[in-house]
């Protein structure tokens, strides 16, 4: 059985980030890891993931990873939005890390944005 590839996302304050990445980079630079142990994105609030992950930011997530559409105007299509606003909203998405967007050379340039995890999980200290 092949295991989803997982994007977890961490509601944490920045001195918790803050070691848990130097604790990482720490390994690595024994030589015990080659690579961070997780893809993740953390968050300082609840209210701040909430004003990043929007209904239709998500929407677009869901679409990306199931109907795998070969450019922005497809994926604008499908959604039912303007190029523009999705596009506003993919620059956003990938500068956060949810998104890759690759450039593709046919008859004329395109972006095809990819999504490359199964599902995200959220983790909440208390």
């Amino acid at each position: 059985m092949i295991k989803a590839k997982e994007l977890k996302l961490y509601i944490e304050d920045m001195e918790e980030f803050k070691k848990k990445i130097k604790s990482e980079l720490k390994e690595i630079d024994m030589g015990r890891s080659k690579r961070f142990k997780e893809d993740t994105i953390s968050f300082q609030s609840l209210d701040q993931l909430r004003k990043f992950l929007t209904p239709k930011r998500l929407e677009l997530l869901r679409i990306i990873k199931h109907k795998k559409p070969r450019s922005m105007y497809e994926l604008a299509k499908l959604v039912g939005r303007t190029p523009e606003n999705v596009n506003t909203d993919i620059k956003f998405l990938k500068e956060l890390g949810f998104v890759e967007v690759t450039n593709v050379r046919e008859v004329r340039k395109k972006l095809v944005p990819e999504v490359s995890y199964d599902k995200m999980t959220l983790e909440i200290e208390v």
